[in-house]
């Protein structure tokens, strides 16, 4: 390992979820009609022979794990969902007039906040939603991610039935002090049983995202992360 390199880069930085990164922005901004064009644009461009890609942000969780830096909600009310799926759908219906044809999408992912914090019911009503206006591209991946506390068998069925066949589950460290000063508590059982439950529905990807930095964790504990990691393969 490069001390140097440590150093040098050990400082705060944005995250790579655009390009160009959120600080190169040009703070003044883009006419509505311009970034309308580029949308128009890029879908034409890419829609026929390629399909395009959808990212649905579900921003509810029940609890705050302290490492998030992603937009979230934190609530237990879960009477939010159906207005937020509503909303979301409005604004597909928006995209969906703007383009002027039915989408074909080749990748779809949900994001969070903790997108298995939603129900069946509504996880079923926004997927179908979104391809009440849009086909499916030739090509077709569907995923999601979830929180091994807040997926039941019922939620990982649902989405598998609305064809999504990867899902990939927030672990970060198994080390239950760790978890505690993450506010990130689940048991290897809890990890385990949806991990198993995945595989008997027929997931054909199933990731865990593991973090290492965290407070309190040292070389054992990161590495008894990896060990539980691997025997659930």
């Amino acid at each position: 390992m490069n001390s140097t390199l440590i150093q040098k880069y050990n400082i705060p930085g944005p995250r790579y979820t655009s390009y160009p990164t959120v600080p190169f922005w040009d703070k003044k901004g883009i006419a509505i009609d311009d970034w309308k064009k580029t949308v128009v644009k890029s879908f034409n461009e890419s829609n026929d022979s390629e399909g395009i890609s959808v990212y649905i942000h579900l921003p509810f969780c029940e609890s705050l794990c302290t490492f998030c830096a992603c937009h979230k909600k934190i609530t237990k009310r879960h009477e939010v969902e159906q207005p937020y799926i509503e909303t979301v759908l409005k604004e597909w219906d928006l995209y969906c007039d703007l383009l002027g044809k039915r989408p074909k999408i080749r990748e779809i992912h949900l994001g969070g906040g903790t997108p298995t914090f939603f129900s069946s019911e509504n996880l079923k009503k926004l997927i179908d939603g979104i391809f009440k206006r849009a086909d499916k591209f030739e090509i077709f991946d569907f995923s999601y991610e979830g929180h091994p506390n807040h997926a039941s068998e019922e939620q990982l069925q649902t989405l598998y039935d609305l064809g999504s066949r990867r899902n990939s589950f927030g672990i970060q460290d198994y080390d239950p002090i760790v978890q505690n000063a993450i506010h990130r508590v689940q048991s290897f059982e809890q990890v385990k049983k949806v991990n198993d439950l995945s595989r008997k529905i027929g997931y054909e990807s199933i990731s865990h995202d593991l973090i290492f930095g965290l407070p309190f964790q040292t070389e054992d504990s990161i590495r008894n992360t990896i060990k539980n990691t691997i025997a659930l393969k």
